[in-house]
């Protein structure tokens, strides 16, 4: 910009960069605490799966240990399967909820 005699135009253009600065130390402010936000949020998120997996790996140890050993081995072998190809478990596992709902719908 020019500047001009009574130097308006030189103030103005510094106003302009101190809101932009301004502006500028705001948003990086605010961006600071979401990120802090969003740090401490995961870790809690965190905590809670631990906690429920470690809840639900404790559940299925009991339910085994009521179990007799030639089912414990079967489901031993079912998960093993179930965790190399966990897709393919899936669909089936749906695909035989669905025929369970259809025969519940029929007998109703």
């Amino acid at each position: 910009m020019t500047i001009t005699s009574d130097g308006r135009t030189a103030d103005l253009s510094t106003e302009v960069k101190d809101k932009v600065r301004d502006a500028k130390d705001t948003a990086q402010a605010k961006i600071q605490d979401i990120k802090q936000h969003l740090q401490d949020r995961t870790e809690a998120v965190q905590d809670k799966v631990d906690e429920t997996t470690q809840q639900a790996k404790d559940l299925a140890d009991q339910a085994a240990a009521k179990l007799p050993a030639p089912v414990v081995g079967r489901l031993t072998q079912v998960m093993a399967v179930v965790r190399r190809r966990p897709i393919p478990a899936v669909v089936a596992l749906l695909a035989v909820l669905l025929v369970l709902r259809r025969l519940l719908r029929r007998n109703s």
